[in-house]
This record gives C-alpha cells, sequence and structure tokens, in this order.
C-alpha cells in the first residue's frame, strides 16, 4: 500500500564552490543558489563524506531535488535531479540497477540522463538505449503496472551517480511511491513526446490530468533509510491557484515568491540522517518529517467529490435481488441483516485485482461485475457490499481510510484502503470493512480502531476517526487442564477460544488450515510446550458459524517434560507458555520486546487481553517449595495480573496480561516493556515440588 523557488544563480569555482554551499547550509539558505555544474556536483560528493562519516549506511544521497509545476488543469510535471555517493561494497550493490516505476494509464517518465562521477575524476555517461520495459512484478493487482530498468556500470566506493527524470501525472496513493524519495504524489510512464512543463495539456495528455480536475497534492518525506545531505521541493503553480500545506514531525526551511507566472514555493532540509530501521515500528510517515499539502479546500469537498463518481456504480440485477433477499431470509435485526451481507462481501468475494480500464485505482468497480467475477480488492469488495445493502434498503456510502497511519488535516490524498459507511436512522455511521473481516464476528475490525476516515456523501463529511478498542474486548483465553507423573510426563488438554478480534485471529489461523497437515500444524504452533510434544487430537469449531464462538480444543502429551529426579519435579506453566514465546501468535507483544530500547514507536496494531486458567494435577505426596503465589504490574500501555496455588495435589496457574494501546510511543516504550517482561518471568518461571 509509494516529490522551485526561482532564483538567481551564481557561479563560482574551484574552492569558492565548497565555501559557497558550506556557507549556504550554515545559514539555512537554498543550496539551489548555486549552479549545478559539474565543479558544484563533484564539490558536493567531496564534502559529502566518507564511510566513517556515515555508519551503517551503504550510500548517501549528496542531493535530491524535485521541480513541479502545475498546470491549470491539475497536470503537474515533475523534473528530479538525484545525486548518489557510493560509501561501502554493499552500497554498490545496492544501486547496481536503477528502477522506475509506472502505470502507463495515469502517468508518464522519461530518464532523461545518468552519469558516474568516478573517484578518480572521470564522468561517464551511461546510455539510456540500455533501458528495459517491463512488466512490475505482480501479486493480488493485475493492473498492468510497469517499470523502466537501467544496469549501472560497475561502481566502486567513491563513486557518484547522478540520475534526472521527467515525470508527469498523477498516481493513486495506496499505489506508493514511484522513485525512492519521491514523494507519493505522482508515478512515473515510458514513452516519448511530452509537452513541456507549463504548456497546456493536449489530448494525449487527458488521462494524465488527475481525476479531481484542476487540483493537486503531494506528500513528501524529507527523511528516508539512508542518509541525505540536501534535499529540497519546489512547486510552481498558476496565478490565482492557492494551496495549503504543513509540516509534521520536524521543520524544514521554506520559501516562498511570486510573479508574473505564479506563485513558487521551495521547501529544503540539510543533513537529514538515515532512519534507524526498528521492527514491529509505526509507518515511516508518522515519524519522519515530511510535508503535506493541496488545493483542496476540504475534506468536504474531498466527501462530495468521492461520493459523486461513484453515483451510478451501485446498479443491482436480478441475481444480485435474489441473493439479498436468500441471505436476509429469516434474519430480524438490522445488525443481522448487515452482518450477513458483509460476510458473503468478505468470503465470497476473493481479493485478486483486475482492471476495469478508466477509473481502475480510485472508483469501486460496478457490484453487477464484482459479483460476476467474483473477485476484486478492497475498493471492490466494499463496492459489493454497498450494492447488497443498497438492494436490502439500506443507507449506505462509500469511505477512504488509512490502514497502519494517520490522514493529515490537510486534505491531501493519504489513503490506501476502501470501506463502507452505514448511516443509520439515528444519523450515525457504523463502518463496516468486509476486506479485513473474513473469518470475522466483528462488523469492523479492531485492527483499524483509532484509525482516520473519510466517507463519500452529497453534503459532504469531514475526518473523523473510529473509536479506541479496549483490551477487554479482545479476550483470548487458554484453558489448560493436565497431569504429570513422578517420572515428569505431562498429558494434558488445551482450549484455545477468544472474543471478537482475537476470536477472527484463531479462525484464521485454525480454520483455514488444510485439513490434511492440521496436526502437524497446530503440534508446531504449541511447541512452546516442549520440543518433543505430541498431539493425541484436535476439534476446531466452523470458522464460518458466526453464531457461534470459535474454539481449538487439543489433547497433547509431553514426555519428560517435568525434570525429575525420584523426589523433585521441576516444570514452567504450559498453559502461559503458549502466550510468552517467540513461535506463537498468542500473544504478539512478547515477540515485540526483544529490543531493550527504541528510537521509533512501536506499533502492533491491536489491543489485547491473553488469559490462562491452568490446572495441573500432581503425583501424590508433593509440596511446592518456595511458590511465588501472586504478581502485578500495571503501566499505561499495559497491566497484568497473575497468581499460583497449589493444595498439593494440583497447581493453579490463573491471570491475565492486558495490552492497552497499539502504539507505543518510543518514549513510553522502556515502561511498557518492563510491564510485559515481568509478567512473562512470572508467568514463564520454573515451580519446584518435591516430596
Amino acid at each position: 500500500m509509494a516529490n522551485r523557488l526561482k532564483v538567481s544563480r551564481a557561479l563560482v569555482a574551484g574552492a569558492t564552490i565548497a565555501a559557497a554551499l558550506a556557507a549556504c547550509g550554515a545559514a539555512g539558505l537554498p543550496a539551489r543558489a548555486a549552479a549545478q555544474t559539474d565543479e558544484v556536483i563533484r564539490a558536493a560528493v567531496a564534502a559529502a563524506g566518507e564511510s566513517k562519516d556515515h555508519p551503517g549506511a551503504g550510500f548517501v544521497a549528496v542531493l535530491e531535488r524535485t521541480d513541479v509545476t502545475v498546470e491549470e488543469t491539475g497536470l503537474a510535471h515533475y523534473r528530479r535531479h538525484t545525486v548518489t555517493k557510493i560509501l561501502t561494497a554493499s552500497g554498490a550493490l545496492d544501486r547496481a540497477a536503477l528502477r522506475f516505476d509506472y502505470d502507463p494509464a495515469s502517468n508518464f517518465i522519461e530518464v532523461e540522463g545518468v552519469r558516474i562521477f568516478r573517484a578518480g575524476g572521470a564522468v561517464e555517461t551511461v546510455d539510456a538505449a540500455a533501458l528495459l520495459d517491463l512488466f512490475q512484478p505482480a501479486s493480488a493487482i493485475y493492473w498492468g503496472a510497469r517499470m523502466k530498468l537501467l544496469q549501472l556500470p560497475r561502481l566502486s566506493p567513491g563513486d557518484a551517480v547522478e540520475v534526472r527524470t521527467y515525470k508527469k501525472g498523477f498516481e493513486i496513493a495506496y499505489l506508493g511511491d514511484v522513485e525512492a524519495g519521491g514523494g507519493s504524489g505522482t508515478g512515473g510512464a515510458a514513452g516519448a513526446g511530452a509537452s513541456a512543463p507549463g504548456a497546456e495539456a493536449d489530448v494525449d495528455d487527458e488521462r494524465y490530468i488527475p481525476p479531481m480536475r484542476g487540483h493537486f497534492y503531494d506528500v513528501v518525506h524529507f527523511q528516508e533509510t539512508y542518509p541525505i545531505r540536501e534535499k529540497r521541493y519546489d512547486l510552481h503553480l498558476p496565478p490565482g491557484k492557492p494551496i495549503q500545506y504543513r509540516v509534521y514531525n520536524g521543520s524544514l526551511y521554506s520559501a516562498q515568491s511570486f510573479d508574473e507566472r505564479g506563485t513558487h514555493y521551495s521547501w529544503w532540509i540539510h543533513d537529514s540522517p538515515a532512519l534507524k530501521q526498528e521492527p514491529r515500528s509505526s509507518d515511516a510517515s508518522d515519524v519522519v518529517p515530511k510535508l503535506v499539502l493541496a488545493t483542496l479546500s476540504s475534506w468536504h469537498e474531498k466527501s462530495r467529490w468521492f461520493a459523486a463518481i461513484h453515483d451510478t456504480i451501485y446498479t443491482d440485477n436480478e441475481p444480485i435481488r435474489r441473493l439479498v433477499k436468500d441471505l436476509t431470509a429469516g434474519l430480524k435485526t438490522d445488525v443481522e441483516k448487515v452482518a450477513a451481507l458483509q460476510h458473503w462481501a468478505a468470503q465470497e468475494i476473493r481479493y485478486s485485482g483486475i482492471s476495469m480500464g478508466k477509473g481502475e485505482g480510485y472508483t469501486h468497480h460496478p457490484g453487477t461485475m464484482s459479483y460476476a467475477d467474483r473477485c476484486g480488492v478492497c475498493k471492490d469488495k466494499a463496492g459489493m457490499l454497498i450494492t447488497l445493502m443498497r438492494t436490502a434498503g439500506y443507507d449506505v456510502w462509500p469511505a477512504l481510510t488509512m490502514a497502519g497511519s494517520r490522514v493529515e488535516e490537510v486534505p491531501a490524498d493519504q489513503f490506501n484502503h476502501s470501506v463502507v459507511a452505514w448511516r443509520r436512522a439515528d444519523g450515525g455511521y457504523t463502518m463496516l470493512d468486509p476486506t479485513w473481516v473474513p473469518y470475522s464476528t466483528e462488523l469492523w475490525s479492531s485492527a483499524e480502531q483509532e484509525q482516520h476516515y473519510v466517507i463519500g456523501t452529497p453534503w459532504g463529511e469531514g475526518l473523523m476517526q473510529t473509536p479506541y478498542s479496549p483490551p477487554e474486548h479482545h479476550v483470548l483465553t487458554v484453558t489448560s487442564r493436565g497431569s504429570i507423573d513422578r517420572d515428569g510426563n505431562l498429558a494434558g488438554t488445551f482450549r484455545i477460544e477468544a472474543t471478537n478480534y482475537m476470536d477472527q485471529r484463531l479462525r484464521r489461523y485454525l480454520g483455514t488450515h488444510k485439513r490434511d497437515d492440521l496436526r502437524a500444524y497446530v503440534e508446531a504452533w504449541i511447541s512452546a510446550v516442549a520440543p518433543n510434544v505430541e498431539v493425541t487430537k484436535i476439534a476446531i469449531g466452523d470458522p464460518l458459524d458466526f453464531k457461534k464462538q470459535f474454539a481449538c480444543n487439543v489433547e497433547y502429551r509431553a514426555p519428560r517434560y517435568a525434570v525429575a529426579d525420584g523426589s523433585t519435579l521441576d516444570f514452567a506453566s504450559p498453559g502461559w507458555k503458549l502466550g510468552f514465546t517467540k513461535s506463537t501468535p498468542l500473544l504478539p507483544a512478547w515477540a515485540a520486546i526483544d529490543p531493550e530500547e527504541r528510537g521509533l514507536p512501536l506499533f502492533i496494531w491491536h489491543t489485547e487481553t491473553f488469559a490462562c486458567d491452568e490446572s495441573i494435577a500432581l503425583p501424590p505426596g508433593m509440596k511446592a517449595r518456595d511458590l511465588a503465589k501472586e504478581a502485578s504490574g500495571s503501566g499505561d500501555h499495559a497491566a497484568y495480573a497473575m497468581k499460583r496455588s497449589s493444595d498439593g495435589k494440583t497447581i493453579v496457574n490463573a491471570g491475565k496480561i492486558l495490552i492497552k494501546r497499539r502504539t507505543i510511543p518510543a518514549d513510553a516504550y522502556a515502561a511498557f516493556r518492563a510491564v510485559v517482561k515481568e509478567a512473562g518471568e512470572y508467568a514463564t518461571r520454573r515451580i519446584v515440588f518435591e516430596r
């Protein structure tokens, strides 16, 4: 689910160039004031440092400059100039080939020039005729996206690669960036005969004009996973075309001017460090300095447009009307009927995107088309559900959302997902998502809690957010019963069941698995108990029976589970082990706290309660040694309460751990980790019984 204030340029040479660039950087002035001659580029490359100046980096972006000219129609022309210095042998491999992605239906790209500034002083021009134009590798979405590839000559540390490209058009936001660091506002496409920036769009340019004709938006990141010495974004708008913008997650230098040709904006940054990559981090869009800009006045304007382009999409036919009648027969409440319709759209429309031609990527497929094809992506599954619900008489509308990160107040397209809004009789909305709720008892996946969305309606809606869903709503319970004999052999049963979002996870894990290798899968799953665990019996519920709570019952044995020396038994709780292990998905937060420190927020998608109710029978005449009876801890993002007891015949373990938020800020990670770690240490602490 992938970016030029015109100023006078002074020509300088030799040592004066490096001094001028350094002075510009120190003063926060546009480094672009210096001419981009070969001498200036060499000076900038030399000033970019060596491997020792950028620990861990294979290359450094010496400069990344994007110059955008927008026509009255909204057609945007992008000229991009980058220079990248190779620092290490691995960096040379990383940059051994250049890739330029595009969608011929909406954008165009031309590689104007590629040169290599060799460390020894030579400048080598790469033959652009060697470009390969190929289909992009595709999985699940088959819309004809293409890519241009260019193999570079062998690179060595100290070399620098200069690339100049021209592109025009637009890109659907959720298709991702098309060039590293290029922002998500447009893509590129192959072909020749592009109109010059500022020229009025000709007939061939019509497909490159954005769907909201006359409007322009962009989202530009100013930090990447590699160091950047200078990054700059320049924008030129025609006279009288306003734009709103805001900088998030940091600060940028900026400038604005105007003349008879229009208004000119610039934003830039110097010495942006590499973004440290950490597992399970929040999306980069939520943490790196970014510029969000749009010519739209408000989200209400976007809302009305989104409704208008779907005005005739949801027409039904006789087969669809019969289907709706069959699905809702005998159901009494609106919630029951809506759930039945959504389950059909969720389960019966396979996630596989085929193109419908013009409008693909931002328009729902007609309901009749999705019904006939039985496939589509999120927007088409949403369109199918809207068609079903309108046929059933419900007031329902298309909506846009961003799964996994924020949507900012500036109304630039920041969405990667399409969903459905059911407008109830009281005027409020119930959000529905047929893409995220296969095998779910929820109408809206709680992995999408606190998520922004905009509903498309004729009257217009603003930016809204789904509510917080506390961990008490999503409880996964392991009921463990077993016995240990004098030789330490364990035999027992697990019953695993859950509510709401955790119920959905169980149904997906177990209910969708092939029956012929289900036993091997479950054995691998509960190998957390012991490496030699043997599953003797499995019984699971019907994953498509949403009227019953799904459960999995497992009978197992684990030979020599407890360490037995004739007078003592030494073992840990098998039930708690299912949560506090790296190999099981029952408590994802436990697998997420390996790093002692984090520089980025931890993002785990959902809240959860993991509970254990366990009773293990012991051989007669056993007594616990130093039994730690209870433990608890609490913080803003996690809490736990656990206890154990023994009467000499059984050991009872019980308790729960709550993961309270799906995002843990970096400055709260240490406290969160401490609570979760304490809970895990208590839950899996070995227990010793003696005769």
